[in-house]
């Protein structure tokens, strides 16, 4: 049995107004990481009750210390072209997955 993993086009407002209001910023982060780890993604920790964004780059043993390995891969297989956004929502307790 694989687990699915499920793209997020709902995220919370807050999340989405700090997407839209920052996504040249986002994606230069983003770049960066990827062209000096090869892979990642953009990790972020958001809490809205504590008007908290951290954003952060994540390479492979950060993005395994989170996720399975097998979760992982199929990641990667996923992503193509797109870059991935890993977004936890501290609040909810809930984590994001979006492709930009």
């Amino acid at each position: 049995m694989s687990s699915t993993i499920q793209e997020a086009h709902s995220t919370p407002p807050y999340i989405d107004e700090f997407l839209k209001k920052n996504m040249i910023k986002l994606v230069e982060i983003h770049d960066q990481g990827i062209e000096e780890h090869k892979t990642g993604c953009l990790g972020f920790k958001c809490s809205q009750t504590e008007n908290k964004m951290d954003v952060f780059f994540m390479n492979e043993d950060i993005i395994l210390q989170q996720l399975q390995k097998e979760s992982w891969e199929n990641l990667k297989q996923g992503i193509g072209n797109k870059k991935l956004f890993l977004i936890q929502d501290i609040d909810e307790n809930r984590i994001f997955l979006v492709y930009i």
